[in-house]
């Protein structure tokens, strides 16, 4: 049974709190494998259950009909990329390889298998162990954030739909949610959008949010928006800026005549709309 991480403890109880999961994954992977998943590297010692109640012992016994997948290569690293792959470091990660053991906990069983990472991930994705066949045809890699982030327009009736707020401004953007980097970002959107009005906020995966071939996406992506009552899209845009563009933006002591010389575009982090005319 793999221990804890320590950023699952709550330091206030020195007790273990509840593990939390990746949603959109058909094995129960825990947040703390959120640099795996973002650099598509799982490395020796990782141990992942197919049910969420196989990971506590303390709470409740594992469940015997669930699987297991133990890896043993490649060794712990700073999740360097191979250097005989070409081309970007994504798909080198994707291709590497890696090596574990597929377990059956009632039966105590295990079979050895030498994989692609990405067809790992496929199988924490799609929950089809069948990816675990060394002859099987290997998978294309997920679409990225960047590329989901040119297809925002195609999300606007789907927030329309969902949101509350009637009159205002809805700013639009992707969360990775394996991406320490991007969560960040996503609360300091938040933060920097606060202080100007009431804000909603809505998650939707993909396919929610009708985005043509979702499946396609890598599946820690959702599309977040954040609507903010009465504001206009110029409040939205003077609040993004320090938050998105730190650069050349200009300092709290600056002038608020004095021309902007940099080059801040909202548009390179997201979709602004004003709504309700």
């Amino acid at each position: 049974m793999p221990k804890r991480p320590d950023s699952e403890l709550d330091p206030t109880r020195d007790v273990p709190t509840p593990l939390r999961f990746f949603e959109g994954l058909e094995w129960a992977v825990p947040t703390a494998f959120a640099g795996a998943l973002a650099a598509f590297r799982f490395e020796q010692g990782d141990v992942l259950y197919r049910d969420a109640a196989a990971y506590d012992a303390i709470e409740g016994k594992p469940q015997l009909a669930a699987l297991a997948i133990q890896v043993h290569h490649p060794p712990r690293s700073a999740r360097a990329t191979p250097v005989e792959f070409e081309g970007d470091r994504r798909r080198a990660s994707w291709q590497s390889e890696v090596r574990l053991d597929l377990v059956e906990l009632a039966a105590g069983t295990s079979e050895a298998r030498s994989i692609s990472q990405g067809k790992l991930l496929m199988t924490l994705w799609q929950g089809d162990v069948g990816w675990l066949e060394p002859d099987r045809e290997e998978p294309p890699l997920p679409r990225s954030g960047r590329e989901l982030a040119q297809r925002l327009e195609q999300a606007c009736g789907a927030f329309a739909e969902k949101q509350k707020t009637k009159k205002g401004c809805r700013f639009l953007f992707v969360v990775d949610l394996a991406s320490d980097a991007s969560r960040v970002k996503a609360q300091a959107i938040e933060a920097a959008l606060a202080p100007v009005g009431a804000l909603e906020q809505i998650d939707l995966v993909p396919g929610a949010a009708g985005i043509e071939q979702p499946e396609a996406f890598h599946p820690a992506l959702i599309l977040r928006g954040l609507i903010v009552r009465g504001a206009k899209a110029e409040q939205l845009d003077r609040a993004l800026r320090p938050a998105l563009y730190g650069g050349r933006a200009k300092s709290a002591t600056a002038s608020a005549d004095a021309p902007s010389s940099d080059r801040f575009s909202v548009a390179r982090h997201g979709r602004l709309d004003e709504i309700g005319g």
